[in-house]
């Protein structure tokens, strides 16, 4: 008696393509192999090339998808309001977002950190389609707002937009209906963009360390290199000739280049950290302190912007254990934020300021890579004003 031939799912090219983006979010592009993403499924490599020819356009579908899937929500949703009063234009656009945002919440964060990786023409097609339907949200907005420049609007725009695709960076728990009430809100605050109660101040430039060590002159040089190059595309060789260091002499500072990358993010989760840990014991007052810590971060977040991105988009290359440990700190630093923005609006849940707190997070990463983290006072006093809007509310 011969077996039965199984059959071959009719939607198995979709099924690779969910399980490869979920596989990529979780664990990076890089730590993800075709063989892993076939036994999820329980096929065979082969089975997975005869539905795309390499890993590669797995990344490009899933990134492309993603885009295709929120750009198409965004113009359907300011065609079908085409006439209509701008909040009711932004309501609907708004609403298209987090639809979109919360359908692909496993996925996401593959969409907003890996765009890096597709090739020239590729990454050139999701930018122009990107920049493309922020043109479209500003559009709708613009007429509500008279006397903002095109500039402005489409500035707002960008965080408008961030504020909705900010679930994608965290996996905290509260009902879709309440969490896309509290992120809408943020997100038409965000476009009229209200003066924050306590001004900005440009945080010091940081002053240079006469005593560092060579340990850490190999990580300000590491640093630089993941940042402009990507963590798989660096050799612990080449971080070495930057910090004027022979590569055999490398493993005296750091066992690894895993070990570099772990101690980076060691650096800026605990500059967060310290940051709150100062604004929490010396602000009595919750109004000026939610404002003091909001403005701490977007300090943090200029000053060393390129060691903040490092963080955001190389965690997923440290080992399991020091990823779970950094994900400790990042919670730790995450809840601190929401007890203030709760002293402030104690109407909200802590599941509630959390949301806002990352959807803040996302603002000020968003928003000052438009002009790579540019430090024009102007500009980072627009951001912080962007986020307390976020976190202060109407």
């Amino acid at each position: 008696m011969t077996q039965a031939r199984r059959k071959r799912p009719k939607d198995r090219r979709e099924q690779i393509a969910r399980v490869a983006a979920e596989d990529f979010s979780r664990r990076g592009y890089h730590g993800v192999g075709i063989e892993e993403i076939a036994a999820s499924l329980d096929i065979s490599g082969p089975a997975v090339y005869r539905h795309f020819p390499n890993k590669y356009a797995l990344l490009e579908h899933a990134i492309t998808s993603a885009s295709d899937a929120l750009c198409n929500a965004v113009d359907e949703a300011a065609e079908a309001t085409a006439g209509q009063e701008p909040a009711a234009r932004v309501d609907a656009i708004i609403e298209a977002a987090l639809r979109i945002s919360f359908e692909r919440r496993n996925t996401g964060g593959l969409f907003r950190w890996e765009q890096r990786l597709l090739e020239g023409e590729d990454r050139s097609r999701i930018r122009e389609q990107l920049t493309a339907m922020i043109g479209t949200v500003a559009d709708a907005a613009a007429p509500a707002l008279p006397g903002v420049d095109r500039a402005e609007i489409e500035l707002r725009s960008v965080a408008l937009i961030s504020v909705t695709g900010s679930v994608t960076a965290h996996r905290t728990v509260l009902a879709q209906k309440r969490a896309e009430a509290v992120l809408g809100a943020a997100a038409r605050q965000v476009l009229a963009l209200p003066t924050p109660s306590v001004p900005f101040t440009v945080g010091p430039p940081p002053e240079p360390n006469p005593d560092a060590g060579r340990q850490e002159q190999v990580l300000v040089e590491a640093i630089e290199q993941i940042f402009q190059h990507g963590f798989h595309n660096v050799s612990m060789g080449q971080i070495g000739r930057a910090a004027g260091i022979v590569p055999s002499g490398m493993y005296r500072y750091f066992p690894s280049k895993a070990g570099i990358l772990v101690s980076a993010l060691d650096h800026a989760g605990k500059g967060v950290g310290d940051a709150i840990a100062e604004v929490t014991t010396t602000v009595p007052d919750p109004t000026a302190r939610l404002a003091a810590l909001a403005q701490a971060y977007v300090q943090l977040s200029f000053l060393r912007s390129k060691l903040m991105t490092v963080y955001f988009r190389e965690i997923g290359n440290v080992p399991d254990a020091d990823r779970s440990r950094l994900a400790g700190i990042q919670r730790a630093n995450i809840a601190a934020f929401a007890d203030a923005v709760v002293a402030v609006r104690p109407e909200l849940s802590a599941a509630e300021a959390t949301f806002l707190v990352h959807a803040a997070f996302a603002v000020v990463f968003d928003v000052g890579r438009t002009r790579r983290f540019d430090t024009d006072p102007a500009f980072q006093a627009e951001v912080y004003a962007l986020v307390c809007a976020v976190l202060f509310g109407g």
